[in-house]
């Protein structure tokens, strides 16, 4: 799915001009609209650097890294995710993928006009493994591995992976 090219529109700031949290919300919206047209735009989607997808037994390891998903967001890894593949079948023909996607969740709390309110909203990706038939990605999401069984093996394959242009 496209996301639609809208109109951008900016706040006017002036001095003496009372500012609402509104007006800033606003800002922050604009802000996030342009540079995610950029993004969606002038890269494209996939990943831009890291996320490399390692196996250990039945661990999936995925590194930290960066990618862009198709609204143009950016997906920031900081940390090593470890996924359990055990569930991972030979039955499964490398339908199983290793999908990252972008996720915010709301942080603290401050007392607002009509009870609690977020202090704060933290990006922080989904990693997570999804069965999917072959090219078929999640909404949103970026494939970065397919698994699959030989025997009692569990192996990477990563031609599923989109890289963005640099």
């Amino acid at each position: 799915m496209k996301e639609p090219i809208t109109e951008l529109i900016r706040t006017n700031f002036f001095h003496g001009r009372l500012l609402s949290a509104e007006d800033l919300a606003h800002e922050q919206e604009q802000a996030r609209a342009r540079q995610w047209l950029h993004n969606r735009l002038l890269h494209g989607h996939g990943v831009v650097s890291g996320l490399e997808v390692t196996v250990v037994g039945d661990h999936v390891e995925v590194a930290p890294g960066v990618a862009l998903d198709p609204l143009g967001r950016e997906i920031v890894l900081g940390d090593t995710r470890l996924l359990d593949g055990a569930d991972v079948v030979p039955e499964t023909h490398g339908r199983v993928q290793v999908v990252i996607a972008w996720a915010e969740k709301p942080a603290g709390d401050l007392p607002g006009p009509d009870g609690p309110v977020p202090d704060r909203f933290v990006e922080c990706p989904l990693v997570t493994l999804a069965d999917h038939t072959l090219d078929e990605p999640p909404e949103h999401g970026l494939p970065l591995a397919r698994l699959y069984r030989r025997g009692p093996e569990l192996l990477v394959d990563p031609s599923v992976r989109r890289h963005a242009h640099r």
